[in-house]
């Protein structure tokens, strides 16, 4: 196994997060990529805050917002850390010879431009993208097997929203565009019609009780029609760290690595 790959994984949602926090824990030298500020709500289950406050944890593990290449190359060397570049995608690929690129964009988010023959080896994480045609590989994320490697063909797409009513989650709505001031932190026990927060001077309440699991960043306007918070209203649904979902995988990104690095060849069983 070679664990001198350079592996450039696109996004900082909860999927390109378990990815990235997988692979570096493996020994292998994971960046990510954002370009734009991300939109992500559930930001104690991703790398999302480091876009803006230049560091954020997941499970231990930190990523840090490398504008200087000096910080890019201690989290290349050291493999402490998960460097995040801010720099457009082409500047990126084009600088640095990357062995895997993995593309894992969240649901709400569109696959970047086709990514064959970008490096080596190429992942496309969800629906969107077609193995042999636009990346090397495909890994699942919906349906009965989450993580499974796809070498030809593309994922079966998921209804937005369906994960999160199977895990019960309720989005909070903006009604308006604003500036959304929250009064409440991710993670707190709420009631329902309790005030999360004002947009602009009206305040926002509680559709539901339960747990805040997400909230959108100060800094970026409220869309009207787009969630700008999520409760959790089961125990059962997290709201830090890695989901099982996205734990499986980041274990099929992690076993496509290893099995293409390996040179292994798929095995085909069929009649004699």
């Amino acid at each position: 196994m070679n664990k001198e790959l350079c592996v450039l994984v696109c996004g900082v949602g909860e999927r390109a997060s378990a990815v990235a926090r997988r692979l570096i824990g493996e020994g292998y030298a994971t960046v990510l990529h954002q370009e734009r500020p991300p939109r992500s709500l559930r930001r104690r289950m991703c790398y999302a805050d480091a876009w803006f406050d230049g560091v954020a944890a997941l499970g231990g593990v930190e990523a840090r917002r490398a504008d200087r290449p000096t910080e890019f190359l201690c989290g290349m060397q050291t493999r402490q850390f998960l460097p995040l570049l801010l720099r457009p995608f082409d500047e990126v690929v084009e600088r640095w010879p990357w062995d895997v690129i993995v593309s894992a964009p969240d649901h709400d988010e569109r696959p970047p431009r086709a990514l064959a023959d970008l490096a080596e080896l190429t992942i496309g994480v969800g629906s969107g993208f077609v193995a042999g045609s636009d990346c090397d590989l495909v890994v699942a994320t919906d349906g009965l097997d989450p993580g499974a490697v796809l070498r030809a063909g593309d994922a079966p797409p998921n209804p937005r929203g369906a994960d999160r009513l199977a895990l019960d989650y309720w989005d909070v709505i903006a009604a308006r565009e604003g500036t959304f001031a929250a009064r409440k932190t991710i993670g707190d026990r709420i009631d329902a019609e309790e005030i999360l927060g004002f947009l602009g001077e009206e305040p926002v309440r509680a559709p539901v009780a339960g747990r805040l699991s997400g909230l959108a960043r100060p800094e970026q306007t409220a869309l009207p029609g787009a969630p700008i918070a999520e409760i959790a209203t089961s125990d059962r649904a997290p709201v830090a760290g890695v989901a099982n979902r996205n734990k499986l995988i980041a274990r099929g990104v992690s076993f496509a690595v290893e099995m293409e690095a390996g040179g292994w060849t798929p095995v085909s069983i069929g009649s004699r």
